[in-house]
């Protein structure tokens, strides 16, 4: 029944295939299987099918398929206790490739909000995650990105656009994986951001700018700064002296400025100097409207326990003046990375043109369902030039019909006159009754009762035509000569 519903689903039937799946509830359970872990596999692998043979027969409604299967998803939660009731092994087996597959097509539908959904559904029911977990919802969230700009000062920075591209910084202190985190994020092949195990390696403000030129997503920049605390490099003194000032003018002025991320090393065990001056810098800028979380950082180094401990010093610390938001996050292990796509996304989607993204996937269901069939067809060129479409227009009868008379020839009998019907013979002799006769043998009866030839009128056309302009004599007479010059 489980293959038949990914067949009914590479073919479109997709309820028939949630049919078929919900029906495996009724099957019992076995020894490491219960009955409903069975039908959450089968639906979900169905819907991952779904959106992969929509993407190659119908990619202009992967959107509002992908927002159709992400209803069906949510309904799914009403069997999580018998996906807690399987080993982590086995959910890993049953159930981590499925969702990797969903995550995938949801972002190449653009649906992000419902990638990062199944990553939060993912975590609830303890599903183990892996590396193309990760990477497909990180491909996703950043599909196209680029180094917009090095700025060693802060008048060197690209165009603050608030209201266009909102930004999110990433602080610290030296070596804390500021680079390593934005890689991560990107989880590109190579290191897009300059990472290297050298203290101070970054020294300028770094501009990644993400999504530009990706219709239906935010386009927004993430920005990359110097760390502070560098006191066993050579020459610190005069290569960092800049840096705090660089990094206030930054925090002070950039009005697209939306989130902050300061990370912190799990190993430090609290707030060094280096910290405690970046949330100086924060303070002093007064940004209240700007978000701010604690990342604390390579946690794959070092056991739960330091990492845990770690982040409850800094929240004593600092709970006498703010609540402090605190998460955890690895760049190597890849974990707490969709924790904080999903902080990001938060902070970038309050544009006009984030907020048109959200509601990508509620639009193009509720096209779907009011169109049906037709929600493939694009606007016709009659539409868009405002011409009547020929399919509203009256079908011409059939010629084969019995209502169609028969065609025959027009016979114009002798005598009668039609102002409709001419038959001059243009091109063909005329017929003998008119050969041998002269003007006098015309009857003049038939033009009695027309004035225009009368005597008097046609001597005054004569006249007039003697008086005509357009024939002079020497005209005439050159046609004639031209005409009847034996070179010509």
């Amino acid at each position: 029944m489980r293959y038949v519903a990914h067949a009914c689903a590479k073919e479109g039937a997709i309820e028939a295939a949630y049919h078929l799946s919900r029906l495996q509830q009724k099957c019992g359970r076995t020894k490491f299987i219960t009955a409903g872990s069975r039908a959450f596999q089968s639906v979900v692998e169905s819907s991952a099918l779904y959106l992969q043979s929509t993407a190659e027969q119908m990619p202009k409604l992967l959107a509002g398929h992908g927002a159709r299967v992400a209803e069906e998803i949510e309904t799914l939660l009403e069997m999580k206790n018998e996906i807690l009731a399987l080993t982590p092994n086995r959910r890993f087996l049953m159930l981590n490739e499925p969702f990797n597959q969903l995550i995938r097509w949801y972002g190449r539908a653009r649906l992000i909000p419902q990638a990062l959904r199944a990553c939060e559904i993912m975590n609830e029911l303890g599903i183990p995650r892996n590396d193309m977990t990760l990477h497909f919802l990180s491909r996703g969230c950043a599909q196209q990105f680029t180094c917009l700009k090095k700025a060693k000062r802060y008048t060197q920075a690209p165009n603050d656009l608030p209201g266009y591209r909102p930004e999110v910084v990433f602080l610290g202190r030296v070596n804390s994986g500021k680079s390593s985190m934005i890689n991560a994020l990107f989880s590109s092949l190579t290191k897009f951001a300059p990472a290297s195990k050298t203290r101070a390696f970054t020294r300028k403000l770094m501009f990644y700018e993400v999504n530009k030129e990706r219709a239906g997503l935010p386009h927004f920049m993430m920005v990359d700064t110097p760390g502070l605390g560098c006191a066993d490099i050579g020459r610190a003194a005069s290569i960092t002296r800049d840096w705090p000032d660089l990094i206030y003018d930054y925090l002070k002025n950039r009005e697209a400025l939306k989130h902050i991320f300061h990370l912190v090393d799990a190993r430090n065990h609290k707030l060094l100097p280096g910290d405690k001056q970046l949330l100086h810098l924060v303070a002093k800028a007064q940004r209240r409207s700007v978000r701010y979380t604690i990342v604390i950082t390579k946690i794959d180094v070092c056991k739960r326990a330091v990492a845990n401990d770690t982040a409850q010093r800094i929240r004593e610390e600092l709970s006498p003046y703010c609540d402090v938001d605190i998460m955890f996050a690895s760049a190597r292990s890849l974990r707490g990375v969709d924790h904080m796509w999903s902080k990001i996304w938060q902070s970038v989607t309050e544009t006009p043109r984030g907020r048109r993204h959200k509601d990508i996937g509620r639009k193009e269901l509720e096209r779907l369902r009011e169109l049906g069939p037709d929600a493939t067809k694009g606007p016709s060129l009659s539409e868009l030039l405002e011409i009547p479409d020929y399919r509203n227009v009256q079908q011409p009868q059939s010629f084969d019909g019995e209502e169609w008379a028969e065609d025959n020839d027009y016979d114009m009998k002798v005598g009668e006159r039609s102002e409709e019907y001419f038959d001059d013979k243009w091109g063909e002799e005329l017929d003998d009754e008119g050969e041998g006769r002269t003007l006098d043998d015309f009857d003049d009866e038939a033009y009695e009762d027309e004035d225009d030839f009368s005597e008097d009128a046609l001597e005054r056309r004569w006249e007039d035509f003697d008086d005509d302009d357009d024939f002079e004599d020497s005209e005439v007479t050159k046609a004639d000569a031209r005409v009847s010059s034996p070179k010509e």
